[in-house]
């Protein structure tokens, strides 16, 4: 019994090395025809892909300004960006029609370049609403100013206000003073779900810089006629309680 072991051990010893010259030859068949080169680049191209993993390139954000009317409408623009490599690139951008301040324009793979097959970052464009001369965006509401004569506030009147897209109507109450706001509903800026803020006109009530002669002889008559004195204690205190 421990012969025949012997005997198996060794039949099983020489079959392993006849396995492995077999190989040998196919290895050294393969290596004659088409080389190391195939398995040599694969074995490299698998530690570079571990040691160097693709990098996203990095965000790149800038801002521009436009007034409250073209975030209002909307708009195309063009802008031009210094480049990492120092040259100068234009964009064209379409700004959407109620855009919200601070809000963000996205343009996919315009930012800086990845690494090792990475993809290219992105460029983030925020938009910046400035008050003008007409408008001011304040959340969704809208304030604007509406200059009065001095005979339109003290009889009161109807005027007409230009708002940002239309034209209104409004009353404007006898002894109305400046600083005073008429609030006009629905008539704002666009909230995104198809409605609209308010439109909130501040009173200034403007004099005249240069007068006719016919235009000063009233002024001269109603100052003879007028009892209202704006710095009375009585008009200061009225003023103060109504204020309240």
């Amino acid at each position: 019994m421990w012969v025949s072991r012997i005997g198996n051990r060794k039949k099983k010893q020489a079959y392993e090395e006849s396995k492995r010259d077999k190989n040998a030859v196919f290895s050294d068949f393969f290596h004659m025809f088409f080389g190391g080169e195939i398995e040599e680049e694969q074995e490299t191209s698998v530690k570079k892909s571990k040691k160097n993993p693709p990098i996203k390139g990095e965000n790149i954000e800038t801002a521009i300004s436009i007034s409250v009317e073209e975030a209002f409408y909307g708009l195309n623009k063009k802008i031009s960006l210094r480049t990492v490599d120092g040259k100068m690139k234009t964009f064209n951008i379409k700004v959407p029609a109620g855009i919200r301040n601070n809000e963000k324009i996205r343009l996919i793979g315009q930012g800086k370049a990845g690494q090792f097959g990475g993809k290219n970052g992105d460029l983030f464009i925020r938009i910046e609403i400035e008050k003008d001369n007409k408008f001011e965006l304040v959340g969704y509401d809208l304030y604007t100013s509406l200059c009065l004569t001095p005979w339109e506030a003290a009889l009161g009147t109807r005027v007409s206000l230009e708002g940002i897209d239309d034209t209104v109507s409004i009353y404007i109450p006898a002894g109305i003073e400046s600083g005073e706001k008429l609030r006009i509903p629905g008539k704002g800026y666009k909230d995104g779900k198809g409605g609209r803020g308010d439109l909130t006109a501040t009173i200034k009530i403007m004099v005249p810089k240069q007068l006719s002669d016919e235009e000063k002889e009233i002024y001269e008559k109603l100052k003879e006629i007028s009892t209202f004195n704006p710095r009375s204690s009585v008009y200061t205190s009225n003023k103060i309680n109504k204020e309240a």
